[in-house]
């Protein structure tokens, strides 16, 4: 008998990581508006793929731009990713001390040099599909 949850281990070995909004900005009790604070939060399974080929998309406003990675999740895994919302792919799931500390650009860089983290940048495209939803970094 097949292992659903083995499946899709082995299709989706890898996690997603988003910067997200916490929410609205509100007025102190000064009357000065403060921005929500925002941070790292895990998307859920993910596959990254490589642009080896150079492979191009057209984004918003009719530019076509080269991405440098395809990310594959499977269906039902969240809501949609706006574009410009940074992201991050790693090999494995991140502790919390650790996913609060993504903004730190040298630790981010510590993890892609130890092969943690795969890709890390910018959503350029999302696609909400019926099987399954595709990220452009």
């Amino acid at each position: 008998m097949v292992n659903l949850a083995d499946v899709i281990n082995n299709q989706y070995p890898h996690r997603l990581y988003y910067r997200a909004n916490e929410g609205e900005a509100t007025q102190d009790d000064h009357g000065a508006w403060r921005e929500s604070e925002a941070g790292w939060m895990l998307y859920g399974a993910c596959r990254e793929e490589t642009n080896g080929k150079g492979a191009t998309i057209a984004t918003a406003g009719g530019k076509f731009t080269t991405f440098s990675a395809l990310i594959q999740i499977p269906q039902g895994a969240g809501t949609r990713i706006p574009e410009g919302t940074e992201v991050i792919a790693t090999d494995k799931e991140l502790d919390a001390a650790t996913v609060a500390r993504l903004d730190d650009a040298n630790l981010v860089q510590e993890l892609v040099n130890e092969g943690t983290v795969r890709v890390a940048g910018t959503c350029l495209k999302f696609d909400l599909g019926r099987l399954h939803s595709r990220l452009w970094v």
